[in-house]
């Protein structure tokens, strides 16, 4: 799937799905997964945050909304915050049009003034307006620091909900579960060497999973330790 186009130029990052997202059964992030996928087939106006440590999932499963919207050819505007705080808050004005309005980062901006205004009354305009709110934060939202008290308060007026990190015996699972969906095995020497050799957060090991699988294919071979190697020499400690 292409990447669809979005507010300010902004694109999705391919393979940010549902179906791309690893949560174990029972556990409180697939609670929250199902409750956002609920969220995004609802019509009804419903505003909710999800926060939790760098590279918890929180942009995965934004983007997962957005992607879910836009195949359903219904509008939807996305804002990282982290990439476009730098063309000011006018990025958060226009979206009236939008059912689902969707911010990452929110806390990135906590401090100024000028931002959290222009925050405030976005999420006033949606209830207003009838829109879907989702938006993420690093930090718990009840613990943000805002200048303007008022905006703390409606950062909170719906759902919050706290994602967790994947745990390393989690990881491979997630990993495997990843390749049998893009036709291939990976087998556990492979993520073995994986782990002793790069980076352990599971958006690096989903990046080089999927430039393996590129290259994999490029040459009709299978991914191997020796392709491994082959393939990211020129990153091997």
């Amino acid at each position: 799937m292409s990447s669809e186009q979005l507010t300010l130029n902004v694109n999705l990052k391919e393979g940010l799905r549902f179906e791309s997202f690893f949560v174990e059964a029972g556990s409180a992030n697939a609670e929250i997964f199902q409750i956002m996928q609920r969220f995004v087939e609802s019509s009804e106006q419903q505003q909710n945050i999800i926060w939790g440590e760098s590279l918890s999932g929180k942009t995965h499963l934004l983007q997962a909304c957005c992607a879910k919207q836009a195949q359903q050819n219904k509008a939807v505007s996305y804002i990282p915050l982290k990439t476009l705080s730098l063309h000011g808050p006018t990025v958060l004005q226009g979206m009236s049009n939008s059912p689902l309005v969707v911010v990452d980062d929110v806390d990135s901006v906590i401090g100024d003034k000028n931002w959290e205004t222009a925050l405030f009354n976005l999420i006033n305009q949606t209830r207003d307006n009838n829109q879907r709110l989702l938006m993420s934060s690093q930090n718990n939202p009840r613990q943000l620091d805002c200048v303007l008290s008022d905006l703390a308060s409606r950062l909170i007026w719906g759902g919050s909900y706290q994602l967790q990190l994947l745990s390393d015996e989690d990881k491979p699972k997630a990993l495997k579960a990843r390749a049998a969906q893009r036709g291939f095995d990976l087998n556990d020497r492979v993520i073995d060497y994986l782990f002793r050799h790069y980076p352990r957060d599971i958006e690096s090991l989903m990046d080089i999973l999927n430039k393996l699988d590129v290259e994999s294919l490029r040459q009709k071979t299978k991914i191997t330790v020796p392709f491994v190697k082959q393939i990211l020499r020129d990153k091997t400690p």
